[in-house]
Formats: C-alpha cells, structure tokens, sequence
C-alpha cells in the first residue's frame, strides 16, 4: 500500500507543479500580447495622423531633404512610442530623448536631424485646417465677447 500511495503523490505533486508553471507562462504570454496590442494600437493611431497630415509630412522631406519614406517612419515612430507617455513622464527630459536616440538610431540619423523632423512636424508646420479652426475660433471668441457688452 505504501508503495502505492508514494508514486501516487509523487505524480500528483509533479504535476500540480507543471500546471503552475504553465499557468504562469500563459499570464506572461497573456501580458505581452497585452502589451503588443497596445503598441500596436499607438502606431494605428500615428498612421492616421501620418495619413491626415501628409501634406505637412511631404513639406517636412523637403525641407530637411529626407526621403519621405524615412521622415514618415521618424515621425510614425516618434507618435507612437510618445502617444503612451503619461504626463510624469513627459516632464522627464531623459524620456523624449531616449526615444529620439532609439528612433535616430533605427533610422540611421544623427540625433540633430531626427529632433529637428521632429520639431518641424510638431511645431513649425501649421496645415490649412488648424488655420481655419484657429481663425473659427478667434470669431466664436469675438462674438461671445461682443454678446457680453
């Protein structure tokens, strides 16, 4: 009987561990799918903003005289990994760049000129549209303004 029972748990132990392990990896394969879905989300969302603002992203390869196909790639890239990061985060100067070093480096370019895409796209370049909406704006102000005297 003894010699029954010894195997029995034996086997019942192995494999209550096994079922551990296994369990783990699924929540560890479980969190990088997580994970994956959500950077893969971020670079959805910087396609389309790419998409929308392909006017701005043409004028910016010229400008620089980077082939489009790698300032789009810059660009795509520097929205998607920026798109996550919480406001702490965004107040850490070493954060914006690693993320313009890592996306240099990817992009075989100095720091310099990936930092000034960067800067152009975001800050220098206005399309058509945000002139409207800036100029809409100004007039719903004025009225409200007028309204009130």
């Amino acid at each position: 009987m003894k010699n029954i029972i010894l195997p029995f748990l034996l086997t019942a132990i192995f494999c209550s561990c096994e079922n551990s392990s296994s369990n783990e990896r699924e929540k560890q394969n479980s969190l990088t799918k997580q994970e994956k879905s959500e950077i893969e989300l971020n670079y959805e969302i910087a396609d389309k903003y790419l998409r929308y603002d392909a006017e701005k992203v043409a004028l910016v390869s010229i400008i620089k005289n980077i082939p489009q196909e790698k300032t789009n790639s810059i660009l795509r890239d520097y929205l998607a990994k920026s798109y996550g990061l919480s406001a702490q985060k965004w107040e850490e100067p070493n954060n914006i760049i690693k993320i313009v070093d890592s996306i240099a480096i990817k992009n075989r370019l100095s720091k310099k000129q990936t930092a000034s895409i960067i800067f152009s796209y975001l800050y220098e370049m206005i399309t058509k549209d945000e002139i409207i909406d800036d100029y809409k704006e100004e007039m719903e102000d004025s009225q409200s303004e007028m309204e009130q005297y």
